[in-house]
């Protein structure tokens, strides 16, 4: 075992870590007047009902009588975050005193972190699979190929499942992901496009004896089949798809079997009648929801060793969990850190870790629309060079154990094949210490080729100038954040401010557009973009939050909309990527502006990341009271520099991922 991994692996036991949660801090008893008295005299001067700068209006918070509505929560959370931070009041302003932050520190954890002064972990809602999710599952359950193979070749198109053209795409709920329970929560699920694609997975279950053989363990369906052969054909599959206990498998078994013996009276035909109650299986709770055991419970408790396995493998994998998960589940020992250490890398060494890149990151990062989105997508080849980059960078960080701090700036990078100019000499390696922590999973795709007909994944390179390096100057991310026709330094900064760093961004009404701005600069000759932007921004309840938009955004436009280096715009004015940041930092290239935001929002983006994969990880949005967790996730992969892998260990470690609470 890799000693690292182990160490990073904190666990003193299940017992320990409740017996914490259990401990009573001191009671709240904050009197929240006081803590108004703090804003109302330190605050509205900028943030009243008149003034509204940044569009925050805290006489409205002030005079609510219940900070408990969804609004009045959000805002007291933002004021809490900016206050403990010291970003406000601003530094002309003259600092808070520290008794008053920390009375308004005090009021917000013993009102929104705590409950009855105890740390608890909030309702665990209940999970239904997203539509990746069930391809996946039924990949593995029925050992079949839904998704189109990976091909070398290009076609021109970008190929589609077939089983994802049946059922519609999930929507993103506010966490950011399309697992949001809550969101799933208040739509159907929409069963009938599920049974279609189901049975599209089990015509082709039906027609692969190697498929038949590995689930069954028959060479073929049984034409005539015994009681005995139907009762064991429905139990092979109830083994591998319903993610229980043996004791609940008998009962489903039982009760499947009779629904099979109902169809078989009518249908006189053993093949179709298991066919359709396979479908059943595939399509009911057992399958469709994470099914937990509730306990009825306010307060945390341990889930249950197979419950773990399944939180386990659809944070790892996206996909059921493989049958050596499922019998360590059996045994009953998954809780025990040993076993749980052990698993956790061997799940972090299979091909399947490959759902974190695609599926997690992906959708955080916004990159999986240069697939599916016809608005981003150029030509076949650039699309999937694009996209490759990102999915191969994030799954390296994972692979040799790296900083996520690297996502915005690395000596190393991934960069398109198309690049190399029809090279045939494989690369010799990068100079930066990259070694394989964890299986390299994506070895049989870097394939080197002159062929104009075939396509070749990315390839590792030293970084060598302010080109490459992290993500954000990435092809992917520099087009999903222009428009078809021209940057857009608001849009870029925008992201990098949300997405990146991780801070809230709400717009202010009644700005005007870009091309107003433009108007009443035309008496000027060939404005520049800082000036465009200096128009647009100029009321003053925008200039709070442009001062840290713009810098990012002005600082990318070396980058044209394809995300190709340029010096110069269309109509031969030069590019300037230089900007001042709101500490008063100055850079002048892409590169400094990157190596600053790590020097200086190096902890922000860390805990960004954490939030989002935390969120990612336990189905919903986060709220106040998943900051312990949080904060404890940070303070201990801090010493580790940030690495990946220590914070995907970190997160499944936490109270919300191995209990539940049920209000």
């Amino acid at each position: 075992m890799n000693i690292r991994f182990s160490r990073v692996f904190r666990f003193t036991g299940l017992a320990a870590l409740l017996l914490g949660l259990s401990v009573s801090s001191r009671a709240g008893d904050t009197d929240m007047s006081a803590v108004k008295q703090v804003l109302s005299r330190n605050c509205l001067d900028c943030h009243g009902s008149e003034t509204r700068e940044a569009g925050i209006n805290l006489s409205a918070l002030i005079a609510a009588t219940d900070p408990d509505t969804e609004e009045t929560r959000r805002l007291w959370t933002k004021v809490d975050r900016v206050i403990g931070r010291c970003e406000m009041p601003p530094a002309d302003a003259g600092p808070l005193e520290p008794a008053a932050r920390d009375l308004v520190s005090e009021w917000y954890r013993d009102h929104f972190i705590l409950r009855e002064g105890k740390q608890h972990i909030g309702s665990t809602p209940l999970r239904r699979l997203t539509r990746y999710e069930l391809q996946n599952t039924l990949e593995d359950v029925l050992y079949i190929r839904l998704r189109p193979t990976y091909r070398d070749t290009i076609t021109g198109t970008i190929e589609r499942s077939q089983f994802a053209s049946l059922i519609p795409s999930d929507i993103p709920g506010s966490s950011g992901f399309d697992n949001d329970a809550i969101r799933m929560e208040s739509l159907k699920p929409p069963l009938a496009e599920i049974s279609a694609g189901v049975n599209y997975a089990l015509k082709l279950f039906s027609d692969d004896k190697v498929a038949i053989k590995t689930v069954l363990g028959r060479s073929e369906l049984p034409v005539a089949a015994t009681p005995e052969d139907a009762r064991q054909c429905i139990a092979s599959l109830i083994n591998r798809a319903c993610r229980c206990d043996g004791e609940q498998a008998a009962q489903l078994t039982a009760v499947w079997f009779e629904k099979y013996q109902q169809h078989y009276a009518v249908s006189q035909d053993s093949v179709s009648s298991l066919l359709h109650v396979f479908e059943m299986i595939l399509i009911s709770p057992h399958v469709l929801y994470r099914m937990e055991l509730s306990q009825d419970l306010d307060q945390p408790y341990p889930v249950g060793d197979h419950e773990l396995a399944v939180r386990l493998s659809y944070f790892l994998w996206s996909s059921t969990p493989d049958q050596e998960l499922l019998d360590i589940a059996e045994n009953g020992t998954l809780h025990e850190p040993a076993v749980l250490i052990a698993q956790i890398e061997r799940m972090l060494n299979s091909p399947r870790r490959l759902s974190l890149a695609e599926n997690f990151a992906a959708q955080w990062l916004g990159f999986a629309d240069l697939l599916n989105n016809s608005e981003y997508f150029k030509d076949e080849r650039w699309n999937r060079e694009a996209y490759d980059e990102v999915l191969f960078f994030f799954d390296e960080l994972i692979k040799s154990d790296r900083s996520v701090l690297e996502l915005i700036q690395s000596d190393w990078a991934y960069r398109r094949g198309s690049a190399f100019n029809n090279e045939t000499a494989p690369e010799t390696g990068v100079s930066a210490d990259l070694q394989n922590r964890f299986a390299d999973v994506l070895g049989a795709r870097r394939t080197i080729t002159d062929t104009p007909t075939q396509y070749a994944a990315p390839r590792l390179v030293d970084v060598i100038d302010a080109r490459e390096g992290g993500i954000v100057t990435t092809a992917a991310v520099m087009r999903l954040t222009a428009s078809k026709s021209r940057t857009s330094p608001i849009r870029r900064g925008v992201w990098v401010l949300q997405t990146v760093i991780g801070r809230d961004l709400e717009p202010p009404p009644d700005v005007p557009s870009l091309e107003e701005s433009r108007v009443v600069l035309a008496l000027k000759k060939n404005p520049s973009v800082a000036e465009v932007l200096q128009q647009h921004v100029s009321r003053s309840e925008c200039v709070s939050c442009h001062k840290a938009i713009d810098p990012l955004g002005l600082g990318l436009e070396n980058f044209d909309e394809l995300g190709e280096w340029r010096t110069s715009y269309p109509d031969k004015a030069p590019v300037m990527s230089s900007g001042t940041l709101p500490s008063g930092t100055q850079f002048q290239t892409p590169q400094e502006l990157k190596q600053q935001l790590v020097q200086l929002y190096g902890d922000e983006i860390a805990e960004n990341v954490v939030r989002q994969l935390f969120a990612y990880a336990i189905g919903r949005p986060l709220q106040p009271h998943d900051r312990v967790s949080v904060n404890a996730i940070l303070e201990f992969t801090r010493a580790d520099g940030y690495r990946l892998a220590a914070v995907i260990q970190q997160i499944v470690m936490s109270p919300q991922f191995l209990c539940r609470q049920d209000r």
